[in-house]
């Protein structure tokens, strides 16, 4: 296990080191300019109810307190900027078997860089190492009852060809390890992603593009890893100063590792619509469906439908109000698992998901928040179960 935990390790500093540096090669020219620079120390304290901790059709309640310090560091660079942050979190269960705290950590870092008036650079870097942790991963649920550290480093270049294109490339590597052998064997992961999308501006409100992306998924374990290749294209419109959508859509082909599992190829498609009736209001609907990894083992792959809306409002200069909701489905064949003496089975899974949330600006320094989170899994595969969240807490601005 040590030895597990010691390869995790050198390969999140392997990653925060490219992240750094890429900061060089950004900063390289700083001392000559004049900088803007600002550095900011946060709070936040929450008290919450959790109404099912474990995640279980058994449920077991349990009050937390949580402590959240953040520092925020921001540098304006001659050329571009940087952000660095971190954020340790402390919580304290008054109803857990076993440990009664956590500690978390989180660093993320974020430089763009314009290497030429026509060519910008951009690093971002996302660190995390989380105990007993509640994670979601591009709408995945990645976490299990055990520590983890989780990566993501991310590459961007985008060079303006004319007044009316550009094209955009991106790279991507995330990974995942566990702590705890029998949960790291089957759940670590590698994910590495590359991908390049053209835009063409078709007068001052169309803007079409076309886009190739790869993505290679690979575990540790027993191999559920796969290679995509997407192929589509896609319009973002400005149908009115207020209505904004984007949409695209084309063919997904997947290659599995394990040899019984036969390649697909299937559609894709996602898209958003937001709406700003007034400056205090915004309204985001949207929703796609694709392959997809699977959050299910022995399973390899799963057909995943997502909808989402959310709303934000400013109800006076004080009262903001925040919600979202999501509803996902989860299509698994059993065709597409990798063990066929776990006796798979087709299953489909559905997960509802409610956030809302009520803040209070009490001074330019101060906030009173109040927020609520409902979860929903029913499944085919695992045991159904709901979870609801209240907390109340207090955000303030140190330094």
């Amino acid at each position: 296990m040590k030895k597990q935990w010691m390869k995790a390790v050198a390969v999140a500093s392997s990653a925060c080191a490219m992240t750094w540096a890429g900061i060089a090669v950004a900063a390289e020219d700083a001392d000559a300019v004049n900088h803007a620079r600002d550095f900011q120390v946060r709070l936040r304290l929450r008290a919450e109810y959790d109404d099912n901790i474990y995640e279980r059709n058994d449920a077991q309640d349990s009050f937390k307190f949580i402590v959240e310090p953040e520092a925020i560091y921001n540098a304006t660079l001659s050329r571009g900027f940087l952000t660095l942050r971190y954020r340790p979190s402390f919580v304290y269960w008054t109803d857990r078997d076993g440990n009664d705290s956590d500690l978390h950590h989180e660093l993320s870092l974020d430089v763009s860089h314009d290497a030429t008036p026509r060519l910008t650079l951009a690093l971002k870097e996302a660190f995390l190492y989380a105990e007993q942790p509640e994670l979601m991963d591009r709408g995945v649920v990645i976490s299990e009852k055990d520590s983890y550290i989780y990566n993501r480093l991310n590459g961007d270049a985008s060079y303006r060809v004319s007044d009316t294109s550009r094209f955009d490339l991106g790279a991507r590597h995330t990974l995942l390890r566990y702590e705890q052998d029998d949960v790291a064997k089957l759940e670590d992961y590698d994910i590495v992603a590359l991908g390049g999308t053209y835009r063409r501006a078709s007068g001052a409100d169309t803007t079409w593009l076309g886009e190739l992306r790869y993505e290679s998924i690979s575990y540790d374990g027993p191999d559920r890893g796969s290679d995509s290749i997407y192929g589509g294209a896609g319009v973002e419109q400005s149908f009115t100063k207020d209505l904004l959508g984007t949409i695209r859509g084309g063919a997904q082909g997947k290659t599995f590792t394990a040899d019984a599992i036969d390649d697909q190829v299937s559609p894709y498609v996602d898209g958003s619509l937001t709406y700003l009736p007034s400056p205090r209001t915004r309204l985001t609907a949207g929703g796609g469906y694709s392959m997809f990894e699977a959050d299910v083992f022995p399973y390899a792959s799963q057909d995943r439908l997502l909808a989402y809306l959310s709303a934000s409002h400013d109800l006076t200069a004080r009262v903001s109000l925040f919600g979202s909701v999501s509803y996902q489905v989860s299509d698994y064949s059993a065709d597409q698992s990798i063990d066929n003496e776990l006796q798979s089975i087709d299953g489909t899974e559905n997960i509802v998901q409610f956030s809302g949330r009520a803040s209070y600006k009490v001074n330019r320094s101060n906030w009173i928040e109040a927020s609520y989170q409902y979860l929903n899994l029913d499944s085919d595969l695992r045991s159904d179960f709901d979870r609801s969240r209240v907390s109340v807490g207090w955000r303030t601005t140190l330094y």
